[in-house]
């Protein structure tokens, strides 16, 4: 089976269940801010600065080394010596350096608190350094997992712990435990989740282990920890600071934070795509070079392309009924933004953004990543001092997404130097021609028939599926390529193909 075929074939258990994932976890943002409501969603937004920056500075790079290092060493050791070891190596770093943040946060939160004018929220202290702890050891064994292309044990197990965020939130609602009983729904459900994953994996740990070549795990790290460190700035957290430095209203953080959420939401189907990527680049590339490794690239961000690109069309043209509907009338207000963000996350993730920071780290190009996350986050930041006090929320969302847009064209640029992706971009101009004029139905059926979300989406994915139908985009190449990792697929997929 080649690269591309064990792509296609992991990735069905991974959209299936990032879909059932994010049914789960909408519902949950759908309790969480009817329950809590525009200004306490706001301060929700603030308390989860702490954890999210504090994993950031403890991340040191272990996640990009298991993502790239140890399919090369099942490759070099099938015996699986050398992979162990540094399993064991880095799952112990992970754990004491998650212990001695977790100090920082008690000893430093008093401090953070009174720069961003609001000591009273000094109360939340110990849930979020339960919530920091269990995201950082989840968010290693969840990749560890992943790179051995255990997808369905993911699948089921994030699918389980999405639910039991749902069931412990509604009982905290329930009793009426307020952003606490929220943060702690995340932190039980979590935990479980942290338990089960440790139980899988730690048969592998047993058995002999020896000790690999480590000569250039040590500057991948740095440059992996650099990049996590300078990307602060680009992340919507740093939004949030600043916005609160300002004195924007809580309300329209909350704002902010559902926009960005539910934008995040819609690429739902690449979630958990990137790491897997990753790993099958990585691999194309130390038995194919770098021609191989192209072609597998376009392949990859074509496939991603009819994924996410008519999510994005269709939910920016129906962003205000969409929020509506869903979080009700009092985040109303909340559609421009979500429409505005759309058009920022849409361009960058159909270009390609989940998978070009790790095609660089293959090609050895760790210093285009570090200086173009570094130059992006610096441009956010510089935005975000001019925009946000007189634009407030939106002019966070152009800073970040102008730095967003800015990183992707220059990371896509130097690429294109050493493989050619020229290849990607028609099939990028289909997807987005196809989904512009399913447009057109949806639309016209919402001002003449039916103004409702559900009716819209259908007659719009439906006139998308009728298109791909009449014009046939997909090559008789990539149906063979399909049809050699699923055989059932073809009978409705020949459809879509040119004979």
């Amino acid at each position: 089976m080649s690269s591309f075929q064990r792509f296609i074939s992991n990735i069905s258990w991974n959209v299936f269940g990032k879909v059932c994932v994010q049914v789960l976890l909408f519902g949950v943002s759908v309790l969480l801010a009817r329950y809590l409501g525009k200004e306490k969603l706001g301060i929700y937004a603030t308390l989860l600065v702490v954890p999210t920056f504090f994993r950031l500075l403890n991340q040191f790079g272990l996640e990009t080394l298991i993502n790239k290092k140890i399919p090369e060493l099942n490759v070099l050791d099938p015996s699986g010596k050398q992979a162990r070891y540094l399993i064991q190596r880095l799952l112990a770093i992970r754990l004491g350096t998650s212990l001695l943040f977790s100090l920082m946060i008690y000893l430093g939160l008093p401090h953070y608190m009174v720069f961003i004018g609001a000591p009273e929220l000094l109360e939340y202290r110990h849930v979020l350094i339960f919530y920091f702890l269990i995201i950082s050891i989840n968010s290693l064994l969840s990749t560890l997992l992943m790179t051995q292309l255990r997808y369905r044990v993911v699948s089921i197990a994030e699918t389980s712990c999405a639910l039991l965020n749902l069931i412990f939130l509604a009982g905290f609602i329930f009793k009426d435990l307020g952003i606490k009983g929220v943060l702690y729904a995340y932190v039980i459900s979590t935990s479980i989740n942290v338990i089960v994953y440790t139980l899988l994996i730690i048969s592998n740990l047993k058995g002999e282990t020896e000790k690999p070549s480590l000569k250039e795990l040590p500057s991948l790290a740095w440059a992996s920890y650099l990049l996590t460190i300078f990307s602060f700035g680009l992340i919507t957290q740093s939004d949030v600071v600043l916005m609160n430095y300002f004195q924007v209203d809580q309300g329209r953080i909350g704002y902010y934070h559902l926009a960005t959420g539910l934008g995040g939401m819609l690429a739902f189907v690449m979630m958990g795509v990137g790491p897997l990527a990753f790993s099958i680049l990585s691999e194309s590339y130390t038995r194919n070079s770098v021609d191989g490794m192209g072609k597998i690239w376009c392949q990859i961000v074509g496939f991603a392309s009819f994924l996410t690109v008519p999510i994005f069309v269709f939910a920016f043209f129906n962003a205000e009924p969409l929020i509506q509907f869903v979080y009700g009338e009092q985040f109303k207000e909340a559609g421009s933004t979500l429409a505005f963000y759309i058009v920022f996350l849409g361009i960058a993730t159909i270009l390609g953004i989940d998978f070009l920071t790790s095609t660089l780290f293959i090609l050895e190009r760790r210093d285009t990543v570090i200086c173009s996350t570094v130059e992006g986050s610096m441009l956010n930041i510089c935005l975000n001092l001019v925009l946000i006090p007189s634009y407030q929320e939106m002019g966070a969302l152009a800073a970040t997404g102008t730095a967003m847009i800015y990183m992707v064209l220059r990371q896509l640029y130097i690429i294109q130097k050493q493989m050619d992706t020229t290849a990607i971009f028609p099939v990028l101009g289909k997807c987005l021609f196809f989904s512009f004029v399913a447009v057109v139905p949806a639309q016209l059926a919402a001002l003449t028939l039916w103004s409702n979300i559900f009716f819209n989406a259908l007659v719009f994915f439906s006139a998308f599926i009728i298109l791909l139908t009449i014009l046939k985009p997909f090559s008789h190449e990539q149906l063979e390529v399909l049809e050699a990792v699923h055989p059932d697929l073809p009978t409705w997929l020949r459809g879509f193909a040119k004979v």
